[in-house]
């Protein structure tokens, strides 16, 4: 009987001590684990795609985004709203590509026109947006506007043109006046004062009458069509 006990408990002192060397291997490999998962989600590549005018280093920046920093802790949202805080970019995307990326897609807005304001110039998107005034040599081939609030209508105005290349080819600069309409200057310093309204038929007279190239005759100074039911054709003073 006794040997019966005794053998009892030295089998419960092995499966005790057995248990017990298990539990701390298994903890041990627990840590283990618990930092090579924390290490392999880590931020390790930060990776940017569509941008062509923004450099990688200002996105970088302003993302807030940092190296090592684990990936699940990281606001997309965030990263989303700062980055769209830049006047060029018009969308974003933020994406995580586990285990250790963050991949960001932009999309950069175009500029249709030049906004002359306050004796600077400064790049104009289709929504009306004002651009930073960097590269603006890069885009002299557009049109240059002026006038307040006139980078809100551009497009509108822009998208008219468009319709009646003659003129949209000999044009110089437009002005917002009062901003209710377009005064646009055209070749040989002829000014065409579009009404507020209407615009499609004004354009459509101007097409007329001009010649094959959209020039005018040399002495016109002007032409109203402000009034639908009328055209007021101004000539250049004689010196």
């Amino acid at each position: 009987m006794r040997l019966i006990f005794r053998l009892f408990h030295s089998n419960l002192f092995l499966l005790l001590l057995f248990s017990a060397i298990t539990a701390g291997v298994v903890f041990f490999n627990s840590e283990k684990i618990f930092h090579a998962n924390q290490d392999r989600f880590c931020v390790k590549k930060i990776e940017f795609d569509g941008n062509d005018r923004v450099p990688e280093i200002l996105l970088l920046k302003t993302s807030g985004l940092r190296y090592k920093s684990n990936i699940f802790s990281i606001s997309l949202e965030d990263v989303k709203k700062r980055l769209e805080g830049i006047t060029w970019i018009r969308s974003v995307i933020v994406q995580r590509q586990l285990p250790s990326t963050i991949y960001i897609r932009v999309a950069e807005r175009t500029p249709i026109a030049i906004l002359q304001s306050n004796q600077k110039l400064y790049l104009v998107d289709a929504e009306g947006v004002v651009l930073e005034n960097d590269g603006i040599g890069d885009f002299d081939n557009l049109p240059i506007i002026i006038g307040e609030e006139a980078e809100k209508d551009a497009a509108n105005l822009l998208n008219y043109l468009d319709k009646f290349p003659k003129i949209r080819k000999q044009l110089v600069y437009a002005v917002r006046i009062g901003k209710r309409r377009w005064d646009i200057k055209i070749n040989r310093g002829v000014t065409i004062k579009l009404p507020e309204k209407g615009i499609m038929h004004a354009l459509g007279i101007v097409d007329e009458v001009s010649d094959n190239n959209g020039f005018f005759h040399k002495d016109i100074e002007a032409i109203d069509l402000r009034m639908r039911d009328r055209i007021t054709i101004s000539k250049k003073q004689k010196k």
